[in-house]
């Protein structure tokens, strides 16, 4: 029993600790909301202002929902009066979700204001409840919807999500007969479109051609191939294409190449290293200068790597590591023994007929080239089941069936 009490108390810890850092991040500018009696003003830290990636992780809040100072704010009394029964209310809704929390001051505990008094205050303040300048004790009720709470389950990590935020602020005074009188009352909108930074999903940078993945023995004949990856186009990105020299991995080989500048910003290739430039878009041809040429029966690495601004800083974002070896189509290659599997596979692709042809005249299995890449051993035969599956399933013509 004892265990499962401490999970319930750590997750609500952690609820709260989001449902802070949610409330107080939601602000793309300084805000401002004015009545006669009260002024409330909040603004942005500029460091996560430019952030282009917005998280719990990125913010450093730790367990009880403290961190950075990330929002400031101010109130102020307007009047020559002192202000009594004054309450905060806070509401934090996601487009595509729908109201993610609800928090609400405790009636039993008001707050006011002296005549001309302006208070400051800080995400953290709010968090512990306690407002530098105002000596009355404020508690809150409430916290994540269900709604909310699903939302938190269904992170995929600490980043929040790419969507539409809005952050709605209330400060009313309780008046006799328990009738409210709203003094301010401002929504604040996040993530409304990506040009503006704010709320988006953590990059992710997925390699396309050439090769595959280290150990999968890809090959490519073509000596200038064009590398491309999935991610955002308007990002700047840093190729890297590093050769094997039999000794260190490919981690370490890359991670040597990184340690100096690229080529376009005046810095220089490492003997191993073939190719180190900075482009924005998600694709590159090899070029033909600045680069060393890439040399036949030598395998290769590659990886692309761009910098995320966050709120504590700039994040690196790396995608996986890939190799491709290029052979020379003119080079003899070494066979591969066809075993029952493989002849099948070839079989069902180009016919039992056209396959006793090329037994008869003495032609045998050696690898598959796919849209310039060659597929040899197991691997080849892989790739001709997924061609096989693809055929079957209507997914591919082939010239001549």
């Amino acid at each position: 029993m004892k265990v499962n009490m401490d999970i319930k108390r750590i997750k609500k810890v952690e609820y709260t600790g989001f449902l802070v850092v949610l409330v107080w991040l939601l602000a793309t500018m300084i805000t401002y909301g004015q009545s006669d009696k009260v002024t409330l003003e909040f603004s942005l830290s500029p460091i996560l202002e430019q952030a282009q990636v917005l998280g719990l992780s990125s913010l450093g809040v730790d367990t009880e929902g403290g961190g950075p100072v990330i929002i400031s704010g101010s109130l102020i009394n307007n009047t020559t009066e002192r202000l009594e029964n004054l309450y905060f209310e806070f509401d934090v809704e996601a487009a595509s979700y729908g109201v993610l929390a609800r928090i609400r001051q405790q009636a039993a505990y008001p707050f006011s204001l002296y005549p001309g008094q302006v208070v400051f205050a800080t995400n953290n303040d709010i968090q512990s409840e306690e407002i530098p300048g105002i000596s009355d004790e404020m508690k809150f009720d409430g916290g994540l919807t269900p709604t909310g709470e699903n939302f938190v389950e269904d992170l995929s990590g600490t980043t929040l999500p790419n969507d539409q935020y809005s952050f709605s602020v209330r400060i009313y005074q309780v008046i006799e007969g328990g009738r409210r009188e709203l003094f301010a009352n401002e929504m604040i909108q996040l993530g409304i479109n990506a040009s503006e930074g704010g709320v988006v999903d953590e990059l992710t940078i997925l390699l396309r051609t050439p090769g595959d993945l280290v150990g999968a023995e890809a090959a490519i004949t073509n000596p200038i191939p064009q590398l491309s990856w999935e991610g955002d186009a308007s990002l700047i990105y840093r190729v890297l294409v590093v050769a094997d020299n039999g000794s260190d991995s490919p981690e370490s080989l890359l991670e040597s190449a990184k340690s100096s500048e690229a080529t376009d910003i005046g810095g220089s290739l490492l003997q191993f290293e073939y190719l180190d430039q900075n482009i924005q878009g998600n694709s590159l041809q090899y070029p033909t200068n600045g680069v060393q040429a890439l040399v036949p029966g030598q395998t290769f690495y590659w990886q692309v790597v761009t910098s995320m601004n966050t709120a504590l800083g700039t994040n690196e974002v790396v995608s996986e590591i890939w190799e491709f070896t290029l052979v020379d189509p003119g080079s003899e290659s070494n066979v591969v023994e066809v075993d029952q599997e493989t002849v099948q596979a070839i079989v069902q692709l180009i016919g039992q007929d056209t396959y006793n042809i090329l037994i008869e005249t003495g032609y045998s299995f050696e690898n598959i080239e796919i849209d310039g890449q060659v597929f040899s051993g197991i691997v080849g035969v892989q790739k001709i089941i997924e061609l096989i599956e693809k055929f079957q399933n209507g997914d591919l013509v082939i010239e001549g069936n």
